[in-house]
Order: structure tokens, then C-alpha cells, then sequence
């Protein structure tokens, strides 16, 4: 089988099939399919493991080839010992007997086909046929398989551009959000947590691991977590509510909301548990963020001091500053982000720095 390396496939915005390869693997080794090419289609490639998501162009287009009506006719466009003008000339061998668009063997040809349906649309299909025996009959083979063939490229390109999507959005919901997540199921036990999950439990706080699993500031709130985590696992699934707690952080003398949420997945019966709690962004998150929006590499390090509300001789001996200059450094700050305010300051910079960690 030939191969086409990755960045043939992506300059021609080819997408390899897995379904198409294996249909045709009893006729031919390599082939070619535009689906819908009178129509900005889809281009599709059987001889690579290269694979590329479609672009938004394509998606749209991937919709309307769904259903292009019933087939009006399936015909041999021509037969050719060279290969198609519109394959780029950066296609390697495509067999092990071949030159590099050509092919010795006796027999061994280009073979195109057109599938014309009752929109308009129009697929091309180019196999690159051996001299074997069949290669007669594969013209009525391919017309037999192409409905549901088409069906299943169609459907695993699709399947290729959401699973992209899908592992984007977890990948940031891993990695680039400040929330605690923690699994447990329905029993209490902890199963899986993000990285700020992680962290909150080895601060120890709000939650803290202990030999018999988790533990809250006290007695009272560890029974009352538990409690409200089992009462979530057994909810009915048309009374999925999130059940939010209130749990004391022992250090800062402050009671933070928990949410708990029930998660049911189709492949088991087992409830699970989702625990989340918005942690408090990073003082490097926040200077990076407050020069974003105007600030001085010194005013920012004095406005990730008062977001964390610390009195100003506290705040000033951590930034190695007089007291007094760390108020002028102060106003600054209000001055230059139009907040009226440190609260009106810390709110903003609160929120902006926790739409993701610092990398």
C-alpha cells in the first residue's frame, strides 16, 4: 500500500478513510474519492494513515453530501495508464511496482468513475487497478457498495472533526481552568481530580485527604459533605439538581461554596459525583493579567496584592515597598482600571484571571 505523508495530505486538504480503505482493500490498494467535487466537496484518500479534522467549510459541506437523493447513475469516466491531472504531484509510489505516476505492469491502469445524484451533486471515484483478474467486474462491485460506502466515509469524517472538538474542550477544561474538579462515587469515594483539584486537597484547607477519605474543617461538615454527596448519587435522573454546600476554610476564616452534581453515563448504571470549587487565581496570573490591561510590571505587583485584600503594611513589606509609596502605587492602579474602588478592582481582576491557569 502507498503512503502520503502527512503534509501532502493537509496541502491537499485530504482526509484519510478508514471505511474506504477497507471496502476497496479486495479490489485495489490505493484510491481516490471526491465527494461532491462539482460542489466544493470533500476530498478522501484510502492510502495513508495521515488523518486531518475538516475545516468549517467542510462541515458545511459534509451536512449537505448526507443527502443528495437517490443515485442517477454510475458510469466508467475513463481508463488510463497515467494518473488523474487533479492528483498532486506530490503523491509517492503508489504501489511497489510503480514509477512515480506511473505504472510498468502490464494491464495496471487509472480507472475513474462518476456517481451522479438527484441534486446535481456528482462523486468521482479513481482506483488504481492492477491488470488482475476482477478488474472487469469492479465497476459493478463499487456500484453495489457506494450508497452505504459514501455513508460511512461521510460518517467517520465527521466523527474525526467532532472528536477534535471534544478533546479540545477537555484538554482546556483540564488544563487552562482554575476549578477544583473532584469524582467520587456513590459511596464517597474519591476517584479522579484535575490538576487544581490536586492542589486544593494538598493545600488542605477546605478538604484534606485523611485515612478514612476526606475531611472537612470539622466533624459537622464532614458529615454533612458525605451526606449531601450520597443524597446527590441516589437523586432521581428527572431530579438531577446540583446541591450546593458551604465549606470553611480553615486558614482564611471564610466559608466557600462546594458544587455537587450527579453524572450518569450511558454505559453504566453506577452514578458518579462531580464536586466543583472555583479556586482563587494564582498572584502570577493576575499580574500577568493586570498588565494586559495597562498596568506597569510594579502597579501590577501592587494589584495582586490589595485583589488579595491584605492591609496596606502587610501587602507593602511583601512587595519590599514603603507603606506610603505602596498607597501612591495604589491609586495608580484604581486611576488607571477606572474602578472606583479595591473591591471594584479585585473583582475584575478575580474574574479575569480565572478564566484560565498561567502557563
Amino acid at each position: 500500500m502507498g503512503m502520503v505523508n502527512e503534509s501532502a495530505v493537509q496541502a491537499e486538504k485530504m482526509v484519510f478513510s478508514r471505511s474506504f480503505q477497507r471496502q476497496i482493500s479486495s479490489i485495489t490498494t490505493t484510491g481516490f474519492a471526491q465527494l461532491g467535487h462539482n460542489r466544493a466537496g470533500v476530498p478522501v484518500i484510502s492510502t495513508s494513515t495521515a488523518q486531518t479534522a475538516a475545516c468549517e467549510a467542510d462541515k458545511i459541506n459534509l451536512r449537505r453530501l448526507f443527502k443528495p437523493g437517490a443515485i442517477r447513475s454510475f458510469s466508467t469516466l475513463e481508463r488510463s495508464q497515467a494518473p488523474p491531472q487533479w492528483l498532486p504531484a506530490s503523491l509517492p509510489t503508489c504501489g511497489p511496482d510503480t514509477g512515480q505516476h506511473g505504472d510498468s505492469r502490464s494491464g495496471a491502469a487509472w480507472v475513474q468513475f462518476a456517481c451522479c445524484f438527484e441534486d446535481g451533486s456528482q462523486d468521482r471515484i479513481t482506483l488504481h487497478l492492477h491488470g488482475g483478474q476482477h478488474d472487469g467486474h469492479c465497476g459493478h462491485i463499487l456500484a453495489a457498495i457506494w450508497p452505504v460506502l459514501r455513508e460511512d466515509i461521510l460518517r467517520e469524517i465527521a466523527d474525526q472533526g467532532e472528536s477534535a472538538i471534544t478533546s479540545a474542550l477537555l484538554w482546556t477544561i483540564l488544563k487552562k481552568t482554575d476549578s477544583a474538579v473532584l469524582v467520587f462515587n456513590a459511596a464517597g469515594r474519591l476517584l479522579h481530580s484535575n490538576d487544581s483539584g490536586r492542589d486544593l486537597l494538598s493545600a488542605g484547607t477546605l478538604l484534606r485527604k485523611d485515612s478514612g477519605g476526606l475531611r472537612c474543617a470539622n466533624d459537622s461538615e464532614t458529615k454533612g459533605f458525605y451526606a449531601a454527596l450520597r443524597s446527590c448519587a441516589l437523586s432521581p435522573p428527572a431530579q438531577n439538581r446540583e446541591k450546593i454546600l458551604f465549606l470553611e476554610d480553615s486558614e482564611q476564616g471564610i466559608r466557600l461554596p462546594i458544587s455537587l452534581t450527579c453524572y450518569r453515563c450511558a454505559s453504566t448504571t453506577a452514578p458518579l459525583v462531580v464536586a466543583i470549587l472555583p479556586c482563587q487565581p494564582k498572584r502570577s496570573r493576575v499580574e500577568m493579567l493586570a498588565q494586559k490591561m495597562g498596568l506597569s510590571p510594579a502597579e501590577a505587583r501592587v494589584a495582586a496584592l490589595m485583589q488579595l485584600g491584605l492591609p496596606n503594611r502587610e501587602a507593602a513589606h511583601i512587595a519590599g515597598l514603603k507603606e506610603q509609596t505602596f498607597k501612591t502605587y495604589a491609586k495608580r492602579v484604581l486611576s488607571k482600571l477606572d474602578v472606583g474602588c479595591r473591591a471594584e478592582m479585585a473583582q475584575r481582576l478575580t474574574w479575569q484571571a480565572s478564566l484560565g491557569r498561567a502557563s
